[in-house]
């Protein structure tokens, strides 16, 4: 049987900017950004965008338009994006943490794109794109002779408000197009489901081309609350926490990698902000309990931890766990939750026929989560979007390639990705099944494995650990895996590392894994 997220009815009308514009006109004077002693109210917010809205319709843009954007955490970032979904136009997020070589890459891929916005310190990056390059800090003049008023721009929820970048397997990014309905659906279920309020402050922690930060940057401003930037291109840890304790940060959006750091610099601290954020919703990326277990226990913690999963392709989080029961995780495989509102998860097999209970299948997502699909993708990326026959006629989904079963509770568990079984020696296996063992070690904090070359240019098991505690005997560790797991499924080398390298979003950098000298 599917899982079925709750039916919620929503208003007609699915934009995003709009409910912001609502709290623009109800409360005019109320903090919506801060960065750094930087204040800026809603009404000043909505005037600015406004304004830069009224500008980028005089240059042709409006429904359908594509204006890819490169700025940093500063006001004029949202000045930005909300300027151009008033407009009637989708913004791509183009982070200035990305090489050059690597946003050019990103922008050929979108025909679409006729405008960029940048800025004084982030145009270089933008020197080769196509399209016209506007720096909005160079645009005071032109501003303030447009309208302050909100544009009247004719626009359906099934149009597009931002195109976000898949990493993509192959080495080239997939531009993945959501529409306005997927995310208001999104934030209007973190707004009820979590009972957000204009007093849920968020802060910017992630990078700004990932995925998970659309809703970090707009979840706050969405229900009336400030959202607190952080000034700094690259993840500041201790300019974070000293943020979220100043500010008193509600709601966090972050991949675990960077919960991490920020429960080890609570620690090291002697602190408890960020016990006291209300909600920390995390995912993009395979989440380690036995990391947050102690911090997340710990007597006065009152922050609710929420496991989500979800794809780009899927308006980001398709289902959401309450992170409670830790004994429980040490046992068995940590649930994923129940789908989000009007949303259904299927799991299928190769024949797209539903698995029977309880056994593990392709992870498929129904309902207003699923995006409008990918711009200018190949023809097998795009098979990712097909149809499935229901007895209401054919229903449009996503196949994630995320393999998963729903357990006794009702719950999707996700053990891995349908193409991350390699074969070692003849063996088929998953990688996220060696990585749980090795992780189970009591020796060992957490574990990241790869299939890479030996000396001989065979596929061989590599294990990248940290240590629970003090030195870790790699030896003792193997002749101990022996014991728990079969012997093809035990790491022939072991790299003890004190972290994990991390990519601009926050995750584990398994190609900067792959390239450490090993041993």
């Amino acid at each position: 049987m599917p899982l079925i997220g709750k039916r919620l009815a929503l208003p007609e009308s699915l934009l995003v900017h709009r409910a912001f514009e609502a709290h623009a006109r109800r409360h005019p004077d109320r903090t919506a950004l801060t960065c750094g002693a930087e204040e800026v109210g809603f009404a000043e917010l909505n005037v600015r965008a406004n304004r830069f809205a009224h500008h980028l319709i005089a240059l042709g843009a409006g429904r359908g338009s594509v204006i890819g954007v490169c700025l940093d955490r500063t006001p004029d970032l949202l000045v930005a994006i909300l300027g151009i979904l008033k407009s009637g136009a989708a913004y791509v997020p183009l982070d200035p943490t990305y090489p050059a070589e690597r946003l050019q890459l990103m922008v050929s891929q979108l025909e679409e794109i006729k405008l960029n916005v940048a800025s004084a310190e982030t145009s270089a990056l933008m020197g080769g794109a196509p399209g016209e390059l506007l720096l909005l800090d160079r645009l005071v003049g032109e501003l303030a002779a447009q309208p302050a008023t909100d544009p009247a721009v004719d626009l359906s929820n099934d149009d597009l408000c931002y195109v976000v970048f898949t990493s993509g397997s192959t080495g080239t990014p997939k531009a993945t197009a959501v529409r306005h309905e997927g995310w208001y659906n999104l934030l209007e279920w973190l707004r009820v489901e979590y009972g957000l309020d204009a007093a849920a402050s968020g802060l910017t922690v992630s990078s700004f081309g990932f995925d998970i930060s659309q809703r970090g940057l707009m979840a706050p401003l969405f229900c009336g609350a400030a959202l607190h930037l952080l000034p700094s291109r690259y993840f500041d840890v201790s300019m974070a926490y000293r943020l979220i304790e100043t500010r008193g940060v509600r709601q966090l959006h972050c991949a675990p990698s960077t919960l991490y750091l920020l429960i080890e610099h609570e620690r090291a601290l002697r602190t408890d902000a960020l016990t006291r954020v209300g909600h920390v919703f995390i995912g993009g990326e395979p989440l380690k309990v036995a990391r947050v277990e102690e911090w997340a226990s710990q007597e006065g913690n009152s922050c609710v931890l929420l496991h989500q999963y979800g794809v780009a392709e899927c308006t980001d989080v398709a289902t959401s766990h309450v992170l409670a029961d830790y004994a429980r995780y040490q046992a068995d495989a940590t649930p994923v939750g129940h789908p989000v509102y009007n949303t259904e998860i299927c799991l299928l097999d190769d024949g797209l026929n539903e698995v029977a209970d309880g056994e593990t299948g392709e992870i498929c997502v129904l309902g207003l989560s699923v995006s409008a699909g990918y711009l200018n993708a190949s023809p097998a990326d795009t098979r990712r979007f097909t149809e499935l026959l229901t007895h209401d006629g054919p229903v449009r989904i996503y196949r994630t390639g995320d393999r998963g079963y729903v357990n006794s509770d009702g719950e999707l568990v996700v053990v891995g990705r349908t193409d991350a079984q390699v074969k070692i020696r003849g063996m088929r296996m998953d990688l996220g099944d060696v990585e749980h063992g090795v992780r189970s070690h009591p020796l060992v904090d957490d574990a990241v494995v790869l299939a890479l070359p030996d000396a001989s240019g065979e596929p061989s098991l590599v294990g990248f650990v940290l240590p629970a505690a003090g030195a870790l005997d790699t030896r003792a560790l193997y002749r101990d895996l022996l014991k728990t797991l079969p012997r093809n499924m035990v790491p022939q080398e072991f790299t003890v590392l004190d972290a994990f390298p991390l990519n601009p979003n926050g995750k584990t950098d398994r190609r900067a894994l792959a390239a450490l000298p090993r041993g």
